[in-house]
């Protein structure tokens, strides 16, 4: 083979400072964007925070509320009962003037109403009373003064029954003006009890106020800060994007490129190959078939010249070494044929094709079914001869070596400007992981041959099924990209 055949075009270095270039500039985006990630819930969790201890406080101001009115309610019912017992009081003691005045009956239903009623106005008092111990003194006071007043004005009610001067009115006027006394200073200690609970009350308002308030501002700087790290996560994704497209863009420009350039080199090793395959075959053909011929000729030439009686001695060595000559002239030709097929050049694809069945199917195993044109169709072109022949020659050893077909399919047609050429029989077939490496390299090379003339390459096959394989291409030469070329 000669230096220019066998040379290669070096492949394009890996681009490994582009690649440390892109990890070091897309490094730092990575590491912000984390942090920025981590900054929603961050805000998030403080969010939350704020939320329950905002719930808490709102929570706290109602008790406190409900708390106040409650307290609220309760001085007026205090208030109100200390008003009733002062007032039955004065209800009693009216009617009892007013039975001593006229000695008349009907005064006393005043005093006997408020009599009935002074126990549990007195009962009302002590339960209102209980959460107050500084006031029980008072209160303890209060019922007696009440106990003796009733006893004053019991006592007044049986004299003048009896007709008997009634004693006691000074006393009884004193203690009706100290119970009178003592329920204003009861209610004056209820009103200003009343009004520091008021106070407290308004005091805790004004500090759950001043928290919800701050904790509605937190929750607002909250809402903003998160809206200003989401608007920054998504002006990073938008450029983490950005750089990811320009990314991938070289990427698909680099590996169009790899794969033009890899195609373009399959394509040059395949000419190439056929190129020496040409070059050897016609070497020889002219050398090594001239020897040959030569050798074969002068053997011919000393059989006929020698003497009888030489002959018979050398005889059986003489047609051993002229049947050896003519196996080396057939090998000759077959490795000729294989190298570079004469018929394919001179007689054409069909020919060259019917050639090779023919010396495939030389022992009758498998079987061949051929549906070949006529061989008076019109030429192919020379390339895409070539290449269907090519597959079909390669098909056809791969069937030879592993299919252990009985039967083979062949066909060619010719068709709206496309050659379909198929290939298949009825073998064990092969599943992707089971295909010998030899195999995978030739189908390889099959399918290359088909799409660097802008053809269709399929294979079908399955463990048991057989293997079809078709492949159509068109005759008139591929349009290449001005990048290909």
């Amino acid at each position: 083979m000669s230096d220019e055949s066998c040379t290669i075009p070096p492949a394009p270095a890996a681009p490994e400072e582009q690649a440390m270039t892109s990890t070091a500039s897309a490094h730092a985006p990575r590491k912000t964007h984390r942090i920025t990630q981590m900054w929603p819930h961050v805000l998030l969790a403080c969010g939350c925070a704020i939320s329950i201890t905002l719930l808490a406080t709102s929570y706290v101001q109602s008790s406190l509320g409900v708390e106040a009115v409650g307290a609220l309610r309760n001085q007026a019912a205090r208030i109100d009962r200390l008003d009733r017992l002062q007032m039955q009081l004065v209800d009693a003691e009216t009617g009892v003037r007013g039975y001593l005045l006229t000695s008349e009956a009907l005064y006393l239903e005043p005093y006997e109403a408020a009599a009935a009623a002074l126990p549990e106005t007195i009962r009302a008092l002590r339960a209102d009373f209980a959460p107050l111990p500084e006031e029980q003194s008072r209160l303890l006071k209060l019922v007696d003064l009440v106990d003796r007043k009733r006893e004053v004005l019991g006592l007044a009610i049986a004299a003048r029954t009896l007709d008997q001067d009634v004693e006691g009115e000074f006393e009884g006027k004193l203690l009706m003006d100290e119970a009178r006394d003592l329920v204003g200073v009861l209610r004056a200690n209820l009103v200003a009890y009343g009004e520091r609970n008021i106070d407290q009350s308004l005091r805790n308002f004004r500090q759950t106020r001043v928290a919800g308030i701050l904790l509605a501002s937190g929750s607002l700087v909250l809402l903003l800060l998160l809206f200003a790290v989401l608007q920054r996560q998504f002006e990073l994704r938008e450029r983490i994007a950005g750089l990811l497209a320009g990314e991938n863009q070289r990427l698909d420009r680099e590996v169009r490129a790899r794969t033009i350039e890899l195609s373009s080199l399959a394509s040059y090793l395949t000419n190439a190959r056929e190129a020496e395959q040409a070059h050897l075959a016609r070497e020889l053909h002219d050398e090594l078939g001239a020897l040959l011929t030569a050798a074969k000729l002068d053997a011919d030439w000393i059989a006929r010249k020698l003497p009888q009686e030489v002959r018979e001695h050398l005889d059986t060595r003489i047609s051993r070494l002229q049947h050896t000559l003519s196996e080396g002239i057939a090998l000759k030709r077959r490795i000729i044929d294989d190298l570079r097929p004469p018929l394919l050049k001179d007689l054409g694809l069909i020919a060259a094709l019917k050639a090779l069945l023919e010396d495939f199917a030389i022992d009758g195993e498998p079987i061949v079914h051929t549906d070949l044109p006529d061989e008076n169709t019109p030429g192919l072109p020379p390339e895409q001869s070539l290449a269907l022949f090519r597959i079909a020659q390669e098909s056809l050893t791969n069937i030879r070596k592993y299919a252990a077909a009985k039967n083979v399919w062949v066909s060619l047609r010719l068709d709206a400007g496309v050659a379909h050429l198929e290939v298949r029989d009825d073998g064990c077939g092969f599943s992707g992981a089971a295909l010998p490496a030899a195999s995978r390299h030739g189908l390889a090379g099959m399918k290359h041959r088909v799409q660097s003339h802008a053809g269709k390459f399929e294979l079908q096959t399955a463990p048991g099924q057989g293997t079809r394989i078709s492949a159509r291409i068109p005759l008139d030469p591929p349009q290449r990209d001005a990048t290909a070329a």
